[in-house]
């Protein structure tokens, strides 16, 4: 191959690597405008046409990256499932003791919720049937993010620090828990953060007779 062509080469995968490189800023910058439009007009009046004003793109440039608003919420959703699973296992390492990981990631979910309380809203508030959800062209299943939860019940039960019981009934009992506590934190400005913390702990209190039995 001669130096020419070489040099050719070299400058088409770099524009190549350009053009992508924007493609993924856009993509990003999208979902980013979707998140607080979201947040400011909910879901009925959320449209693509205003995500494409927000950001200063014609609505046709929305188009070539999502097929329709319920594609990018979804994708928005996804987005935040990401960071929700990056929490929850923080929330697992932060101790190696099998039955304080279950509320080391209640906490975490706790704090995901008042952290990213847009992303929690259309995850668990908008569309319960968003969890179950998978689109034709991507691999990820939303409800992979709580496979962390039944993982440490198994293991706190090989334990022997839990009593056996039934892992998806348990698993989602201590769902609803955290959920309800997540909710009530981001709906009601005067349940702040501390308070949530202190319900998260009676809430603890009230989990440990049921996990450890009699």
């Amino acid at each position: 191959m001669s130096k020419k062509s070489t040099r050719a080469q070299r400058i088409k995968t770099k524009s190549s690597q350009r053009r992508e490189t924007k493609k993924l800023e856009l993509k990003q910058e999208i979902l980013s405008a979707a998140t607080e439009l979201f947040l400011e007009h909910g879901y009925e009046k959320f449209s693509l046409r205003q995500v494409a004003e927000a950001i200063g793109y014609s609505p046709t440039s929305i188009y070539l990256h999502f097929k329709n608003k319920e594609e990018l919420l979804f994708m928005t959703a996804l987005e935040g499932f990401r960071r929700f699973g990056e929490m929850l296992e923080q929330g697992y390492k932060a101790t190696n003791d099998p039955y304080g990981r279950i509320f080391s990631i209640g906490r975490a979910y706790v704090d995901f919720a008042l952290e990213y309380p847009v992303h929690y809203r259309l995850m668990f508030m908008q569309d319960s049937d968003l969890i179950y959800k998978k689109l034709p062209d991507c691999d990820e299943s939303i409800i992979d993010s709580f496979e962390i939860l039944q993982k440490t019940l198994v293991e706190a039960m090989e334990a022997k620090v839990i009593k056996e019981q039934d892992i998806l009934v348990l698993s989602k009992l201590i769902w609803a828990h955290v959920h309800g506590i997540a909710s009530l934190a981001i709906s009601l400005p005067e349940l702040t953060k501390d308070v949530a913390y202190d319900i998260l702990e009676l809430n603890e209190v009230i989990l440990k007779s049921g996990l450890k039995g009699a």
